[in-house]
């Protein structure tokens, strides 16, 4: 597997890297998640901008007045100061994805767009799909391009949270995401049996051989906890702990998480 660099972190197989997500609904309350994220046992934070915009009234008017973006950008910029430049993705979650805000695509691209162009965020998270569960390959692409221009990863993430999807659907959209120009593919399914998080880890670790990028597969729910540890040795390069609520559900708080990894790892050395 090719190993992936995010400014002193290096993405590759082994211990996977402790993602914490943040997401407070103020200014005020982003922050405060934000250093108490930084006490505990963590390499890299994800804002997830969606609980702070999915507050908004009228959020689509919204996010296309300056004041918005301005007060987006000092959110970043005061992140930035209280992690010294650790590694930070941003992710605007649409409800048909398990996240906070009702946007079409295009005003969730502005925004991800806009914080890319801060210079202030590592990763850009898109989905794949559209809340209607339709894409247009070619804008995807499009968006990525532009994204990678402002010197921004992308991670192109699939959520199915009802099913894990089968192992050719998973292999077929691991080819897909990355032919579009995906820095890494996020790929989260619900496992309902502890034998379909095993196997998904097995995917993992044939869809990385050789010179590919690392992944994020993960499988939620209790039965795919699993994943959220092992996965790294199969080269899912970063797991997400619990920060101050559950963003997923099998999350595990960071404090735990790392103590686990810390046990299952020093075991394959």
């Amino acid at each position: 597997m090719r190993k992936l660099k995010v400014k002193k972190l290096i993405l590759d197989q082994g211990r996977p890297k402790i993602a914490v997500p943040i997401t407070g609904r103020s200014h005020e309350q982003i922050i405060s998640d934000v250093k108490e994220a930084m006490k505990k046992p963590c390499d890299m934070l994800e804002w997830r901008a969606d609980y702070f915009f999915g507050e908004m009234d009228s959020l689509e008017e919204k996010v296309v007045n300056t004041d918005a973006h301005m007060e987006m950008i000092r959110i970043l910029d005061d992140i930035d100061y209280q992690t010294d430049g650790m590694p930070l993705i941003f992710t605007i979650r649409g409800r048909g994805h398990g996240g906070r805000v009702a946007l079409d695509r295009e005003h969730t691209y502005d925004l991800a767009s806009l914080a890319a162009q801060s210079g202030l965020v590592d990763f850009v998270d898109m989905e794949l799909f559209d809340d209607d569960d339709t894409y247009n390959p070619d804008q995807v692409q499009k968006q990525i391009r532009e994204i990678h221009e402002f010197g921004t990863g992308v991670i192109l993430s699939y959520h199915d949270y009802e099913t894990m999807p089968t192992l050719e659907v998973i292999a077929g959209l691991t080819k897909l995401m990355r032919g579009m120009g995906a820095d890494i593919v996020k790929i989260a399914g619900t496992a309902s049996s502890r034998d379909q998080a095993l196997e998904m880890m097995k995917m993992a670790e044939l869809l990385t051989r050789g010179e590919e990028l690392p992944v994020i597969f993960v499988a939620m729910g209790d039965e795919g906890r699993i994943t959220r540890i092992a996965g790294g040795e199969n080269g899912s390069a970063i797991t997400f702990a619990r920060g101050s609520e559950q963003t997923g559900e099998g999350q595990i708080d960071a404090a735990t998480l790392s103590r686990l990894l810390d046990d299952y790892y020093s075991k394959k050395k």
